[in-house]
């Protein structure tokens, strides 16, 4: 699709550092000293604090809108792969000792930048912070650090690469030895009093919502300690409940299983097949690093991964999560079911959980709104490049909630003779990572695993000969493509036309818009931000998340004849709560007809080796798991937490869609009853899109921290979805049910 994602080859910063000496910098030590250093570049190059500054010939201190005074820092004003920056070198500082270095930044354009602390020789990072700037407003960066033997250090401001420049203002150092390194991952309580029955059997067992975050530092309270689980789900429904194990010593062969089948009071019988038992994993986030890493950085453990169940050791004082997904088929009837979760740990059994699923007599709706995932499957690892693994991740999708998704396909070949065929039966190169599928192939697989849904249009990713977005066959190719597609039955193929277009490409924009506009019905599309002047030449906008707010683009969507869908190309699905808002309620507030993601996976986030290791693409730095929603593995794809809450999030919607046409559908009964509580659940629906409205977006100055730090919507805790959804459930059931 859509973003391309940016490079993961891992780039020296030493080496970065070492080819800025070229640059001619003059080294001075500064003679300041003290607890607190600032600055805000009002004196220029020489600081109000008497530091000299040596700045590159490709960055420099402007005046205009600063975050504080009337001067900045810009660093890249030139070429857009050369490293810009400044340092200052001399600052004393206390051996041994914790301290906060911060800025305030902002980026103009697209931009990576380094802010570090330099060790004396001013070549090697004693700690730096290294990410994609997200923001165009100025924001704060901070980074603790500790000095070792320090006695004196320096700042490192750069631009890293990026066509856009970043701006440094507000300088700031400031002692506070609270500073710790190592794992810091997050630990908001004490560890807990445990009975004599908790100490005897070596662990607590407790519950916390599945949609928060729990690190293996977590301890539970008290009042999270648990002696049974329930899950309440409708029929054809998948849900999602979680279990914590937090060992008072080390413990080993920690497994949780499923006793058996669950049972009904009338002997019906949930087969133990359709609940299934995972172990939650965590990857390393180093948070500064020393370029490359090495130990006694900052770093967190953040829980992402929902691996198969398989016995784990746990040691002493640390959590592990359970995650237990129970599915209700379309034949299961009504009705309370029970069985037990086995707890062994040391090859003893020691704790027996009941596990009660309650069969509500609903049936949800199809979802109204197209949900999708883009997928590449030329961009995928060498041994990923099968049918086999195609068909996996398009049933996978479908069992998650999709009823569409990208086809990407070439669909014009040269033959020997020279000329360019129309060709919708061969594989060709669809670009230089691997074979794309031909489109008749393609569909034929995308039939086989489900997910063609009739009245789902597919985005149409279609790649022509000349390989700049054009066709050499122009109106002949789309309505070739529209005649076979008409005669196969297949759904409706929406053009994608130019990724992620500005408005300086309003010419090729028009002329492509045109050639396919030519043949009569066929529409077009792309992923765009503001649609602007180009608004005309797209059927359907796949509107960036990111503007803010988006429901005037959703009107003048409809006023204009078009129908406005959403996508968001950042995440990767390591913050369940964004992931669970923007495929439910921010598309249900926000009247959107389509919800799509990048991606679902591809090379740029990692693999599962054969040996069941988690391979990253990435360096092990602050956004080693990037874009992607699952871990391709050699048996299965794991799923990460984000992954399940997406498909937690269509069900919201279907809920509320579900109650929306119950209380129409009883707006006019007989029944005085049905009709008053019609207009209750049309009110409880009016009152859900101002409670779930996205509030206006303050994104954090790094893409990292908005991936990972940011919420979307911080006032609708893991509670409140848990209370909307059973009050729609309370109204559907005294409307009647479905």
């Amino acid at each position: 699709m859509i973003l391309r994602a940016r490079s993961v080859r891992w780039v020296s910063l030493f080496g970065l550092l070492v080819a800025s000496l070229s640059f001619g910098w003059k080294v001075s030590a500064a003679s300041d000293s003290g607890r607190t250093f600032w600055d805000s570049f009002e004196g220029g190059q020489e600081s109000l604090a008497g530091h000299p500054w040596q700045i590159d010939s490709v960055s420099r201190i402007e005046e205009g809108p600063a975050a504080d005074g009337g001067h900045y820092l810009r660093c890249g004003c030139g070429d857009p792969l050369k490293l810009s920056g400044a340092r200052l070198m001399g600052v004393k500082v206390k051996p041994h000792t914790g301290y906060l270095a911060r800025c305030k930044i902002r980026c103009d354009g697209p931009a990576h930048h380094t802010f570090g602390i330099l060790k004396p020789n001013g070549l090697d990072f004693l700690s730096c912070r290294d990410a994609y700037v997200g923001s165009s407003k100025w924001n704060e960066s901070v980074l603790p650090f500790r000095t070792e033997d320090q006695t004196e250090i320096g700042f490192y401001l750069s631009r890293r690469y990026g066509t856009g420049s970043v701006l440094f203002d507000s300088i700031e150092l400031v002692e506070d030895d609270t500073v710790k390194i190592g794992d810091i991952s997050p630990a908001p309580n004490p560890f807990p009093q445990v009975t004599s029955a908790e100490s005897a059997r070596g662990y607590l067992v407790s519950q916390q919502h599945w949609m928060d975050l729990v690190y293996p530092t977590y301890y539970p309270t008290r009042s999270e300690v648990v002696k049974g689980l329930v899950c309440r789900l409708s029929i054809g429904e998948y849900e999602p409940v979680a279990l914590s194990l937090t060992a008072i010593r080390e413990l080993k062969n920690l497994r949780v299983t499923l006793a058996g089948d669950l049972h009904g009071p009338a002997g019906e019988a949930l087969p133990a097949a359709q609940v299934k038992v995972g172990v939650v994993r965590s990857i390393t986030r180093w948070l500064t690093n020393s370029a490359p890493l090495q130990p006694g950085q900052r770093y967190e453990r953040r829980p992402l991964f929902i691996f198969p169940n398989a016995p784990v050791e746990l040691p002493e004082r640390e959590t592990q999560r359970f995650w237990v997904t129970v599915h209700a088929p379309s034949n299961a009837k009504p009705g309370s079911y029970r069985s037990s979760l086995i707890i062994t740990a040391d090859e003893t059994t020691q704790v027996s959980l009941p596990l009660r699923v309650e069969v509500i007599p609903l049936q949800l709706p199809e979802p109204e709104a197209t949900y999708g995932m883009f997928y590449r499957h030329g961009e995928q690892f060498p041994e990923f490049r099968t049918e086999d693994y195609f068909k996996r991740c398009m049933i996978d999708m479908k069992a998650h909630g999709c009823n569409s998704v990208s086809v990407y396909s070439s669909v014009e070949r040269r033959l020997p003779d020279g000329s360019i065929a129309i060709s919708f039966d061969h594989s060709g190169l669809s670009n230089s990572s691997g074979v794309c599928y031909s489109l008749m192939r393609q569909m034929e697989l995308l039939r086989e695993s489900g997910l063609l849904a009739a009245g789902r249009p597919l985005p149409f990713l279609a790649t022509g000969i000349p390989g700049d977005g054009t066709f050499y066959n122009e109106e002949k190719l789309v309505a070739a493509a529209e005649a076979l597609r008409k005669t196969q039955n297949w759904p409706e193929f929406l053009f994608y036309l130019v990724d992620e277009p500005s408005p300086e490409r309003y010419d090729q924009v028009k002329e492509l818009s045109d050639v396919v506009h030519r043949v009569p019905g066929v529409r077009t599309t792309t992923a765009i931000g503001e649609p602007g002047k180009l608004a005309p030449f797209y059927d359907v906008w796949i509107v960036s998340e990111s503007v803010d707010p988006i429901e005037p683009v959703v009107r003048h969507a409809a006023r204009m004849g078009k129908e406005a869908w959403t996508y968001e190309c950042q995440s990767n699905g390591a913050e369940p709560r964004n992931d669970r808002y923007f495929t439910g309620y921010f598309t249900w507030t926000a009247r959107l007809k389509g919800n799509w993601q990048w991606c679902y996976t591809e090379v740029s986030g990692g693999r599962l080796t054969d040996k069941g290791e988690i391979e990253l693409s990435a360096a092990g730095y602050e956004d080693p798991w990037r874009n992607c929603y699952v871990l391709p593995g050699p048996q299965e794809n794991i799923p990460t937490l984000g992954w399940e809450a997406r498909r937690e999030g269509i069900d919201d919607y279907r809920y509320l869609q579900a109650l929306r046409e119950a209380a129409v559908a009883a707006r006019h009964s007989s029944d005085p009853n049905r009709v008053r509580v019609a207009q209750q659940a049309s009110r409880f629906l009016l009152s859900v899109d101002r409670r779930t409205k996205r509030p206006r977006q303050v994104f954090p100055s790094t893409q990292t921290a908005r991936v990972y730090n940011h919420l979307t919507h911080p006032g609708l805790r893991p509670s409140d979805y848990d209370a909307i959804r059973g009050q729609a459930i309370d109204y559907l059931m005294r409307l009647g049910g479905r």
